[in-house]
C-alpha cells in the first residue's frame, strides 16, 4: 500500500458579524482571553435557480492583549474578520459527551467603515489609525496556554 504524506493544515479566516457583546475573562495565572459569537452569512443558488441564504454560527477564543484591546469593541452587529485555527473541545450535557469546534483566533480586525462607533478620549479614528491598531495587535499576538488545564472550555 502506497504511503501517503499529508499535511498538517489548520487554518480559518471568516467574516460575519457579533451576535452579542463579546466576554473578557482571565485564566487563573492572569491570561487574559475574549469569547464571542459571530454570524457568516452565504448566498447560493439552489437547483431550481432560486438565491438562498445559509447561515453559520461560530464561536471565537481571542487571546492576550489584543483580547483586552477588541473587548470593548466587538459588539453585538459589528462586523469582523478573524483569521485563526479550529479547535475541538468535549463537555458534559445533561451526561452525554459533546464534542464542539470553535475557533482559536490569532487575529482579529473590527471592519468598521471610515470610523470607529467606540472613540478613545473623544476622537473618532480614522480606518489608517484603526489598521495600525490591527497592525500593533498582531505584532503582541498570544498563544493560548500550552497546559490544557488554563483552557476556559
Amino acid at each position: 500500500m502506497a504511503e501517503y504524506r499529508i499535511p498538517n493544515i489548520n487554518s480559518v479566516l471568516i467574516t460575519g458579524r457579533a451576535t452579542a457583546d463579546s466576554i473578557l475573562s482571565y485564566t487563573e495565572s492572569g491570561s487574559a482571553y475574549l469569547k464571542f459569537r459571530i454570524a457568516s452569512n452565504r448566498n447560493f443558488k439552489d437547483k431550481s435557480g432560486e438565491w438562498k441564504e445559509e447561515t453559520t454560527f461560530a464561536g471565537i477564543t481571542l487571546w492576550g492583549n489584543q483580547a483586552e484591546r477588541l473587548s470593548e469593541r466587538i459588539k453585538k452587529g459589528v462586523p469582523v474578520m478573524v483569521e485563526g485555527r479550529l479547535s475541538s473541545y468535549t463537555r458534559e450535557v445533561d451526561g452525554f459527551k459533546r464534542t464542539e469546534l470553535s475557533i482559536n483566533a490569532f487575529r482579529v480586525q473590527v471592519l468598521l467603515k471610515s470610523t470607529t462607533p467606540y472613540p478613545e478620549n473623544g476622537t473618532e479614528k480614522t480606518e489608517e489609525e484603526l489598521a495600525e491598531d490591527t497592525t500593533e495587535a498582531t505584532e503582541d499576538m498570544e498563544s493560548p496556554p500550552e497546559d490544557d488545564e488554563e483552557l476556559p472550555f
